[in-house]
């Protein structure tokens, strides 16, 4: 099980690199679609955002649970 200072570290790691991760694709990825109307570019943003917050969420969360060493249970 995590510590309070563990999930405190998970959380702010999954946070900051969401916003560097967002900053990133704004800006190399949405200049691709500026010929698009906006409702697809809209479409499109959604689910690249899913797929991105998702896969860093997931990854991180694996990071951390095996960085936590496992409990003697019986």
């Amino acid at each position: 099980m995590q510590t309070k200072k563990d999930s405190h570290l998970e959380v702010s790691a999954n946070q900051i690199s969401g916003v560097i991760g967002g900053y990133l694709i704004v800006y190399f990825i949405f200049p691709l679609f500026q010929h698009l109307e906006q409702y697809i570019v809209a479409a499109i943003s959604t689910i690249i955002f899913f797929i991105f917050g998702y896969c860093r969420a997931y990854g991180w969360r694996r990071f951390f649970n095996k960085k936590v060493p496992k409990s003697n249970t019986k």
